[in-house]
């Protein structure tokens, strides 16, 4: 009868692995559910993320005549009726063109020398 030349006691890298497994279960049960829960987190905040986008976009894509339909005490202009309107209000019209000596303006001569120039000559 041959044998071989097999060693006893010498231990391959996944024999290794195998015997850690089964001393400590942690390995086997806590590192894959620790990696699902940290890549469920990253997963999960990409997902919302892309929602608040989605919600962002639609309130800034509203124009203010859509803002003014949502709004419950809007009032729709017409012009015709503004016009009216402001007609109807009450002005002063009780006023007098009063013509203001240069006096009134500081650093104003009223020589006749100015005064000839000022006129349009024929």
């Amino acid at each position: 009868m041959v044998f071989t030349n097999k060693t006893y006691g010498v231990a391959t890298p996944t024999d290794r692995f195998a015997q850690s497994i089964k001393k400590r279960p942690v390995l086997y049960f806590g590192l894959p559910f620790l990696f699902t829960i940290v890549a469920g987190s990253f997963a999960l905040s990409e997902l919302t993320t892309a929602k608040y986008d989605v919600q962002d976009s639609r309130t800034k894509s509203m124009s203010k005549e859509e803002g003014l339909k949502l709004s419950t005490k809007r009032k729709k202009l017409d012009l015709q009726e503004e016009y009216w309107r402001l007609q109807a209000q009450d002005i002063d019209d009780n006023w007098e063109i009063k013509r203001v000596g240069n006096e009134a303006v500081p650093g104003v001569t009223t020589s006749p020398k100015f005064a000839k120039e000022a006129s349009p000559s024929k």
